[in-house]
């Protein structure tokens, strides 16, 4: 998947590639974070909702 197929992904293309990207940034720790910071708005409101669900997630919510 390109970033040019991630407007169209379905929940179930998109969610291997997003565990994989949090995953790598948690290895890139404090640097990774720096490099994704400057990409966020301060309203950005789709990345709010989506930071939520991943803290759901890595809280141990939404399971099956």
């Amino acid at each position: 998947m390109t970033t040019a197929d991630i407007d169209n992904a379905t929940p179930e293309q998109l969610a291997p590639v997003l565990y994989a990207a949090v995953q790598r940034l948690g290895q890139l720790g404090r640097e990774g974070a720096v490099a994704v910071a400057p990409l966020v708005g301060d309203d950005d409101a789709d990345f709010d909702e989506g930071a939520s669900w991943i803290e759901d997630i890595a809280a141990g919510g939404l399971r099956d």
